[in-house]
């Protein structure tokens, strides 16, 4: 039965080709989203101390703060700019939801997820949601709830403006780009939640998510996952 699979995956692989999003090039059956020579290329972090890093420092006496983790660094001459851009903007949810699960599954044995009980995506506003289809950080948690169980929460904190892209802005300017800028509307029946977005550059977007939270539910302790860090 297995050999019948795989003989069929490679007839559909030969008239519909499979590409890499990152390198263009065919990938084999047994290769899922991405080809395994961009998967080794990419450039991780190898974060395994959650309380003791540079993203943890970014976060710390902002808000009640767990443990944080970014997967892979994001620099536009590596592959990491590729790979970000095509599940951003590409129209490839399936491979925000794969590096989710595949970032979820190398941390899962480090106790990373240990007592958080939600997992709440950082939301886009709805116009450009519905300009892109989807939220690329809703999948990146979708695909780490998949590996841990832990549910997703949805609607919990929503966007209050269209703001402009952070890109090229000043640390100053991206402050002031998200000053309240999220609202959380609904108390989380949760006592630590993951919050989860794609890329962080200077943590102001997530400072600014994690407070709105925090301040509907002062209790709560937030741990941070990112699947880059600029």
């Amino acid at each position: 039965m297995a050999s019948l699979r795989t003989w069929l995956c490679d007839f559909l692989n030969l008239i519909s080709p499979r590409l890499c999003p990152v390198c263009n090039k065919h990938m084999d059956s047994n290769e899922e989203k991405v080809c395994e020579h961009c998967l080794n290329q990419l450039p991780y972090t190898y974060i395994t101390d959650f309380q003791d890093n540079p993203v943890f420092r970014l976060f710390e006496r902002k808000f009640r703060l767990g443990r944080t983790h970014s997967y892979i660094r994001y620099q536009h001459d590596l592959n990491s700019h590729l790979l970000v851009t095509q599940l951003k903007y590409g129209h490839r949810p399936d491979l925000a939801r794969f590096m989710g699960s595949r970032v979820a599954r190398e941390i899962l044995p480090y106790g990373f997820f240990t007592d958080i009980d939600g997992i709440v995506a950082v939301p886009l506003h709805w116009i450009r949601q519905w300009q892109r289809g989807y939220n690329q950080s809703a999948q990146i948690a979708l695909g780490i709830s998949d590996v841990t169980g832990i549910p997703v929460i949805k609607d919990a904190v929503k966007r209050t403006r269209n703001n402009e892209s952070q890109t090229h802005k000043t640390s100053v300017k991206r402050a002031k780009n998200v000053e309240n800028l999220f609202q959380s509307v609904s108390g989380i029946p949760c006592r630590h939640i993951l919050l989860v977005d794609d890329v962080l550059t200077t943590g102001a977007t997530l400072t600014s998510c994690a407070q709105a939270i925090a301040q509907r539910n002062p209790r709560i302790t937030i741990s941070i996952l990112t699947l880059a860090k600029a």
